[in-house]
C-alpha cells in the first residue's frame, strides 16, 4: 500500500482556513467586503508541499481578518483551479494573492500574485505583508513628497502634467498603466505620484530616488503597466544582484529576464559587472553563490562549468533556460545575450549528471538524464527499452518502483532489452516523446521505445508486473521471441527465492515481535517509575533514559532526528512507529510540521533521551482525530528518542 499524507488541515478549522471547492472561491473572489485571499492550491498528494502548507496555516493564524481570508483548494479535486493557476508539485511550493474581481472566469480575471514560498518562515511572512501595503501614494504637497522620497529606501514617484486640458491625473491612460505598475511593485518599490507643480519636476515621467537623493536620469510614462513595472525594478535594483530569496521574487514579480553568472574569481566578478552595465533595464543580473550552484543542471550544465553564463526568462520552475556556450570574455557573454534579445538563441535543458561509465547491472532498472535519452529515443538506440517516467513526489512512485524492479529482475537475460527510469523533476520534460503524460501527472507513467527510434508507447493501466509483462511483449518483439526460453526460466527462479526470503522474514518477524514485546516491557517499567512533568497544557512526560545534559534542547528552525512509537491512550493500540520502517523521522521544529505536543515535548528534550509524551486530543488531531487511525478527541502517548538536533544543512534549506 501507498503511505498516505497526512492532512495538515484536518485539525484547522474554517475560522483560520476556509476549506473550500472551485465554487466557492469563484464566489468568495468576487465578494465585495473580501479584498484580499491568499490561497494554498496545492495537490493533496504532493509531499513536497507539507512544509508549505504547515507555514500557511501559521500566518492564517497571524493575518486572518475580515478583510483577509486564507483559503485551502485542494488541485487534485479541482483541476480547473490547477489549470488556471498553474499549480506544480515540486521543489517549490506557491501560495496565491487574489484580490477582489479575480477568480476562474477568464473574462473577469485579472493576474494573481504568486508567492514562491521560502524556507524561511520569517521570509514568508514578510512576502506576505508587503501584498497588503498601499500600493499607490498620491502626493499632494511639499512636505508630503519630502517625507515621501525618504520613507524607503528606494522609491518611485510619477510626474503627471495635467495642466494642458484639465485632466485629472486618475482619467490619463499612463495612470492606469502606473497603478498595474504599482500592483506588481508593492512591497518591493513604493510609487508616489504628482499631478501638481512639486518640487520643481516637469512631467510626464518617472524619477526613482535613492536614500532620498534623485538617481540620475529618470524615464518616460508609457501605457503598459508592465513595462512601466520592468523600467521602474530595473533603475531600482542593484547592477549585480547576490542571489536570495527576495532578489528572486523581486525580479520574478517584475518580470524581468536574468543572467545568472556562477563564479566568484575576480575575474568572473569583473566580468559580471561589464555585463550587467550593458544591459541594464532590459535584464537583471546575478550571481550565484557556490550553495546554489545545483541550478546548473536547470542549464544543462555541471559544477565543471564553473565559471559559467546561464540566461533565464524567470526563476519560476517551468520557464525556459539557455546556456552560454562559449569563452569567459565579455564580448563572448554579449553575443550570447544579444541572440537571446533577439530569439536566436536556442535553449538549453535541464539534465542530471550523466551517470559514469558502468553503473547499470544488468537485470537493474538504467538511471537514464536528459543527456543520455538519445540512447533510448534517438535513431541509433541499440536497445528496445521499458521506460518508466516520473517525479520523485508521485504518491504511487513507491509501489510502481518495486514493480518496476521486478520487471527488470526478470528481464535480466534478455538480448537487446533495457529497463529503465527517468526523473523529468531532474531533466527536461519533453512533451513530444512522452505523449499522454500530462506536466503535474498524479502518477508515474510506462513506455515501451523500440530501438532505432520510432516513438515510444505509452501503457495505460495499473502498473503491476502482470499487465507491464503483457505490455512489454505486445511492443517488443525481442520480450515476445525470447519469452518462453529466458523470461519463464527467470521468473521461476525469482518465485523460488522469495518464497525462500518469506520463510525466512516470518521468522524474523517473530523474533523482533518477542523483542519489541521485551523493548516496550522494558520502556514502560523505567516510564511507571519516572515523575510525570507537565511541559504545557495537555503536554506531560515521563523520562525512561536520560539523554547528555550537556547538550542543549532543540531550538527554532532547528532539524531534529527522532524515533518514535504512537500509540492510543486508550487501548494501547500502535498506530505509527518510525522503528518499524526502520529509518528516523526528521522534522524542522517550530514551523508546525509536527502537532502541538510535538512541538512542546521535543522542545523540552535533550539528545540522547527516550520519554513517553501524553498528549492531550487538543495538543494532537483535535475533536476530528486522524482517520481511520486515530479516533476521535483521542488523548494518544509516544514513546520518543531524540536522535539528534542541530541547525538545517544548505542542502535541506535548498
Amino acid at each position: 500500500e501507498e503511505e498516505e499524507l497526512p492532512d495538515p488541515y484536518a485539525s484547522v478549522g474554517d475560522d483560520v482556513v476556509r476549506q473550500i471547492s472551485a465554487g466557492e472561491l469563484e464566489e468568495l473572489v468576487f465578494e465585495k467586503q473580501t479584498k484580499t485571499v491568499i490561497g494554498d492550491f496545492s495537490y493533496s498528494w504532493c509531499f513536497s508541499a507539507t512544509r508549505a502548507q504547515s507555514m500557511f496555516i501559521n500566518a492564517a493564524r497571524q493575518l486572518s481578518s475580515q478583510s483577509v481570508v486564507f483559503v485551502r483548494v485542494d488541485s487534485k479535486e479541482y483541476p480547473a483551479v490547477a489549470r488556471h493557476y498553474d499549480v506544480s508539485c515540486g521543489l517549490q511550493s506557491h501560495v496565491y494573492v487574489l484580490r477582489k474581481g479575480e477568480g476562474l472566469n477568464k473574462e473577469r480575471k485579472v493576474d494573481s500574485e504568486e508567492i514562491v514560498v521560502p524556507a524561511q518562515e520569517s521570509e514568508f511572512m514578510s512576502a506576505l505583508r508587503s501584498r497588503f501595503e498601499a500600493k499607490l501614494v498620491h502626493i499632494t504637497t511639499e512636505d508630503e513628497l519630502n517625507d515621501f522620497k525618504k520613507s524607503h529606501n528606494i522609491v518611485a514617484i510619477a510626474i503627471f502634467d495635467t495642466s494642458k486640458g484639465g485632466n485629472s491625473a486618475e482619467s490619463l491612460p499612463e495612470f492606469q498603466a502606473l497603478t498595474k505598475a504599482a500592483t506588481v511593485t508593492r512591497g518591493l518599490v513604493p510609487i508616489g505620484y504628482i499631478d501638481r507643480q512639486l518640487g520643481g519636476y516637469v512631467g510626464p515621467s518617472v524619477k526613482v530616488f535613492k536614500h532620498g537623493k534623485e538617481m540620475d536620469g529618470g524615464m518616460k510614462l508609457v501605457i503598459d503597466g508592465g513595462v512601466l513595472a520592468r523600467m521602474i525594478g530595473a533603475e531600482a535594483f542593484p547592477l549585480v544582484s547576490m542571489y536570495e530569496y527576495g532578489v528572486r521574487e523581486s525580479f520574478d514579480r517584475i518580470g524581468i529576464p536574468i543572467i545568472q553568472v556562477f563564479g566568484h574569481d575576480k575575474d568572473t566578478i569583473n566580468l559580471a559587472q561589464e555585463v550587467a552595465k550593458e544591459y541594464r533595464g532590459r535584464l537583471g543580473l546575478v550571481r550565484m553563490s557556490p550553495q546554489h550552484y545545483y541550478m546548473l543542471e536547470d542549464h544543462g550544465m555541471d559544477e565543471k562549468s564553473v565559471p559559467g553564463v546561464g540566461i533565464t526568462d524567470s526563476f519560476h520552475w517551468n520557464s525556459m533556460k539557455y546556456a552560454h556556450d562559449g569563452e569567459m570574455t565579455v564580448e563572448s557573454v554579449r553575443a550570447t545575450v544579444d541572440k537571446y534579445l533577439a530569439g536566436t538563441l536556442p535553449p538549453s535543458f535541464k539534465s542530471e549528471k550523466t551517470p559514469p561509465p558502468g553503473h547499470h547491472d544488468k537485470g537493474t532498472v538504467k538511471k537514464v538524464v536528459k543527456n543520455t535519452l538519445s540512447e533510448v529515443v534517438g535513431e541509433d538506440s541499440q536497445q528496445d527499452t521499458l521506460i518508466m517516467v516520473y517525479r520523485p513526489w508521485m504518491h504511487t512512485l513507491k509501489k510502481a518502483r518495486q514493480t518496476l524492479a521486478k520487471v527488470a529482475e526478470a528481464f535480466k537475460e534478455l538480448d537487446r532489452v533495457t529497463v529503465a527510469s527517468l526523473d523529468v523533476s531532474g531533466n527536461f520534460f519533453d512533451r513530444d516523446i512522452w505523449r499522454g503524460m500530462r506536466e503535474m501527472e498524479e502518477d508515474p507513467c510506462i513506455y515501451m521505445c523500440p530501438r532505432g527510434g520510432g516513438g515510444c508507447k505509452k501503457f495505460y493501466g495499473q502498473i503491476a508486473q502482470k499487465e507491464i509483462f503483457q505490455f512489454a511483449a505486445k511492443n517488443s518483439q525481442t520480450v515476445k521471441q525470447q519469452w518462453d526460453d529466458k523470461v519463464k526460466p527467470q521468473l521461476k527462479a525469482m518465485k523460488k527465492a522469495e518464497s525462500e526470503a518469506k520463510e525466512a522474514a516470518k521468522k524474523d518477524s517473530a523474533r523482533r515481535a518477542l523483542e519489541y514485546e521485551e523493548e516496550v516491557k522494558g520502556f514502560n517499567d523505567k516510564v511507571e517509575k519516572a515523575d510525570e512533568l507537565e511541559i504545557a497544557a495537555g503536554v506531560w512526560k515521563r523520562v525512561a533514559v536520560h539523554g547528555d545534559s550537556k547538550l542543549s534542547p532543540p531550538r527554532p528552525h532547528d532539524q531534529v532526528k527522532v524515533h518514535y512509537t504512537g500509540t492510543l491512550a486508550s487501548n494501547g493500540q500502535k498506530f505509527d512507529s518510525s522503528r518499524d520502517r526502520g529509518k528516523p523521522f526528521t522534522f524542522t521544529m517550530g514551523i508546525q510540521q509536527v502537532i502541538p505536543c510535538w512541538e512542546k515535548g521535543v522542545s523540552s528534550m535533550v539528545p540522547g533521551e527516550r520519554a513517553q509524551l501524553i498528549c492531550d486530543h487538543k495538543q494532537a488531531y483535535g475533536d476530528r482525530g486522524a482517520p481511520p487511525k486515530i479516533p476521535e478527541k483521542a488523548k494518544l502517548l509516544f514513546d520518543v528518542e531524540l536522535l539528534s538536533t542541530g541547525p538545517p544543512s544548505v542542502h535541506d534549506e535548498m
